[in-house]
């Protein structure tokens, strides 16, 4: 049975376009997931945060490879 997770997701080093202007950013956005387990919503919020079509639209595709784009987890509460 699935457990719902609400995941807080940060991420580093991304080159956006904001207002016309590139600039290397970071940010925090949380996702609510369904998972039946911890890993699984782990990895489930992060696809949700790598597929976000507004953050693609925004994103730079010449992102450095010597301070690649980062997706790590920053913190997460099971949902009752």
């Amino acid at each position: 049975m699935d457990k719902k997770y609400s995941v807080i997701v940060s991420g580093e080093n991304f080159i956006l376009n904001i207002d016309g202007e590139q600039k290397l950013y970071g940010f925090i956005t949380t996702r609510n997931v369904k998972a039946a387990s911890i890993e699984d919503a782990k990895k489930a919020a992060i696809a949700l945060v790598e597929h976000d079509i507004d953050l693609i639209k925004l994103m730079n595709i010449n992102q450095s490879d010597l301070n690649p784009p980062t997706l790590f987890v920053e913190e997460m509460y099971k949902l009752s």
